[in-house]
């Protein structure tokens, strides 16, 4: 199996929480309606990924159940 960001522990798409990150709030979740997401550990603030994306070096694998129930989420916000 191919490894990709979706399938990563660092991979998320909820939006910065805190004052210190309010001008972001936004940018992720307009990223986030449209499939994209962000690595929780990356130091770049503005970088979104697909959940498809290759995964890093850094790929620290979920469960499948757990990425399972990603992907599930990512489908039903695309069918809104």
């Amino acid at each position: 199996m191919t490894k990709t960001c979706v399938t990563c522990e660092h991979f998320t798409m909820k939006p910065r929480t805190g004052e210190a990150q309010a001008h972001l709030t936004a940018s992720d979740v307009a990223h986030a309606k449209v499939g994209m997401g962000r690595c929780a550990i990356e130091t770049i603030s503005l970088r979104w990924i697909s959940p498809d994306a290759s995964a890093c070096a850094k790929h620290v694998a979920i469960g499948e159940e757990q990425a399972a129930a990603r992907r599930a989420w990512m489908k039903g916000r695309a069918a809104r």
